[in-house]
């Protein structure tokens, strides 16, 4: 090695942060296999640590402290890695704490390597579960923390949350959805989107945009596997990575994520086993 030369950190497709869990396939326990599925270079912040995901009753563990999870972040700056990073993930928090750490951390990241991309998953609650999350952290999301990420992928449910109505028509979540095209904001997808789904048989997409609104429909899986929200979006952010556009990446990731659902079902699986199915 030449004197006076500088060892740098070796390129990153995705900083993924979000829950982890010792055992089950939510949060990182999903979204970083799925990443690595997908060939791409991945590392994992947790916001909290479960033993296993709270639907199998109270677990081990807890969120990582605002202490810890900010020297988290602070160290991918020490060490340039941000520099060398292609994209950002922000998926489940564990307290509001967390959320106003990530509102200080993303401009510097972002000042210092511009062309990476912010990717946000409000998540707050579901259709049937209610909000599971800190009625502060709610709050927080209906702020301009939003506008800093490139893309959002809320379900129908979180975007209720967002615009403080219930949406029932396509022309409804188009709107909801529109009006948070903000500040670095350019797309927004719209999982379990009210209105678009024809009948309970099928579940709705909707993509917008500034210039248009698109959706996709799929035929429900019956399948009890949790976080095929973080599946899908990690899939999505692999193949828009690769280069694909918006009208391949989504119907593509919506084919994987059933295929791994279709899986799961005929063995008769509790959570997402392996990722064969995806190539």
């Amino acid at each position: 090695m030449q004197q006076g030369s500088k060892l740098r950190p070796p390129p990153i497709d995705v900083i993924t942060i979000q829950s982890q869990v010792v055992y089950g396939s939510v949060g990182n326990g999903i979204a970083y296999r799925t990443l690595l599925k997908k060939n791409l270079e991945v590392l994992q912040v947790p916001s909290v640590l479960f033993g296993c995901p709270p639907y199998y009753g109270a677990p081990h563990g807890g969120a990582i402290s605002s202490e810890w999870f900010s020297g988290f972040l602070e160290d991918l700056i020490a060490r340039e890695v941000v520099c060398r990073a292609r994209a950002i993930i922000i998926g489940y928090l564990g307290d509001v704490a967390q959320c106003h750490i990530l509102a200080d951390w993303l401009p510097r990241v972002i000042a210092l390597n511009p062309g990476i991309k912010i990717y946000i998953d409000p998540v707050m609650g579901d259709y049937g579960e209610g909000v599971y999350v800190d009625k502060r952290l709610v709050e927080r999301y209906r702020s301009p923390y939003l506008n800093l990420a490139h893309g959002l992928t809320p379900n129908g449910f979180e975007l209720e949350q967002l615009c403080g109505m219930a949406l029932s028509t396509r022309e409804q979540t188009e709107q909801a959805a529109r009006a948070l095209l903000k500040g670095n904001t350019q797309w927004i997808l719209v999982t379990s989107a009210p209105g678009v789904a024809n009948g309970d048989k099928e579940v709705g997409l909707l993509l917008v945009t500034a210039e248009e609104a698109q959706s996709f429909t799929h035929a429900k899986i019956d399948s009890p596997v949790k976080g095929t929200g973080d599946m899908f979006t990690a899939l999505l952010i692999a193949h828009l990575l690769q280069g694909e556009s918006f009208s391949k990446a989504v119907p593509t990731a919506i084919h994987e994520v059933c295929a791994v659902l279709e899986d799961a079902a005929r063995h008769g699986w509790q959570e997402i086993g392996h990722l064969r199915a995806l190539k």
